[in-house]
């Protein structure tokens, strides 16, 4: 990434470490769903036009956040992390934004983080088995790869809406006991 890459990246940051926070007041009163682009950029004195320079629409904010959590946890699974290595850090960046994510894992619609979530971690396993293995996938593994991946990211859904509480340690034994074992050592070997 060269100097004017890295300086957007940093104004991003900066920018939806802000807008993070503002999201975080707005949802104690209303869910994402009902918050405008207008409402938080009122809050947080940041400009329309800013918002929209990095942003398309107000789900895009929790999404980008989730990427940015999961570029080295869960989107690692099969490419450098374990199965339980990338959920365990998957977990625990959960938790650093927990006041975001126990309002968020509240939404049921297409741009919730339940459906951003499966969609991207079906795609990176996917993808990273492919890839680092060159593993052709059979329709009956892409099968089972669909439902563990839909299933897990319920339990993770589940997870945030009762708060968290469940120690790190106790998610990631569930996650771990909740794979098809093939599909395990495709992504831990």
């Amino acid at each position: 990434m060269n100097l004017s890459g890295v300086r957007q990246r940093e104004g991003q940051m900066k920018l939806c470490t802000t807008l993070e926070k503002t999201l975080e007041r707005l949802l104690q009163t209303r869910s994402l769903s009902e918050i405008k682009v207008m409402d938080v950029c009122r809050l947080s004195g940041i400009p329309r036009s800013t918002f929209y320079s990095y942003f398309c629409d107000i789900y895009s904010v929790p999404q980008w956040i989730w990427d940015d959590m999961m570029e080295h946890s869960l989107y690692k699974i099969g490419d450098g992390l374990t199965w339980d290595d990338g959920h365990r850090i998957m977990f625990e960046n959960i938790l650093q934004h927990k006041i975001l994510f126990s309002k968020i894992y509240w939404e049921n619609d297409n741009n919730s983080i339940l459906e951003y979530g499966y969609r991207g971690g079906y795609s990176a396993v996917k993808r990273n088995v492919a890839f680092r293995k060159h593993h052709r996938w059979t329709e009956a593994e892409l099968l089972e790869l669909d439902y563990t991946i839909r299933a897990l990211a319920s339990l993770t859904t589940k997870w945030g809406r009762d708060g968290m509480i469940v120690p790190v340690e106790t998610v990631v034994h569930i996650f771990n006991t909740h794979v098809p074992p093939f599909l395990k050592e495709l992504c831990d070997t």
